[in-house]
């Protein structure tokens, strides 16, 4: 028979399966949310999730009481679990979703600044060799070498004051 402390820290160690369980749980919860899978992925998913979860509780069992299952093992796993249920899985998933935001922007942000630094170089080329197409093409408005751009209509060449409407007309 085990001594006192041997079953207190056995039952600690299922307690602390059962807190292991529960975080398990919640990462698992949250891939779901992200990615809503569909009905053949999530069996699977939770097949693959009991095959992680079953050795961590089989380690917490051979660690606390060397693999013994008695009355106290279950219900410090159904203490750990309602524990973790009840106070940390708020503070849990809140935490997990901050910090995937902050990833994601991040992860974005990067990808965005590498994105202009291979994007502006190539767009300051186009148009400096559209301008120089440009200039090259037109007509000369003076004997002097200066070159005349016509007024785009954004700044009022030509532009009508009110559009063609019947109730504008005079």
């Amino acid at each position: 028979m085990d001594t006192l402390a041997g079953q207190v820290y056995g039952f600690a160690a299922t307690i602390a399966a059962g807190l292991s369980l529960g975080l398990l749980f919640d990462l698992y919860r949250l891939w779901r949310r992200a990615t809503r899978p569909q009905k053949a992925v999530t069996a699977l998913s939770d097949i693959l999730f009991w095959t992680v979860a079953t050795p961590v509780t089989y380690f917490y069992l051979l660690m606390g009481n060397w693999g013994e299952l008695r009355f106290y093992v279950f219900l410090g796993l159904l203490l750990g679990l309602f524990l973790y249920f009840s106070v940390f899985s708020v503070i849990v998933i809140n935490f997990l979703i901050t910090v995937g935001y902050y990833m994601g922007s991040m992860l974005v942000g990067f990808v965005q600044g590498i994105w202009l630094l291979v994007s502006l170089p190539w767009e300051g080329v186009a148009r400096w060799r559209s301008g120089r197409r440009w200039r090259l093409g037109r007509v000369q408005t003076c004997r002097v070498a200066r070159w005349r751009r016509p007024q785009p209509r954004w700044l009022g060449a030509r532009r009508r004051l009110w559009p063609k409407f019947a109730f504008f007309r005079k």
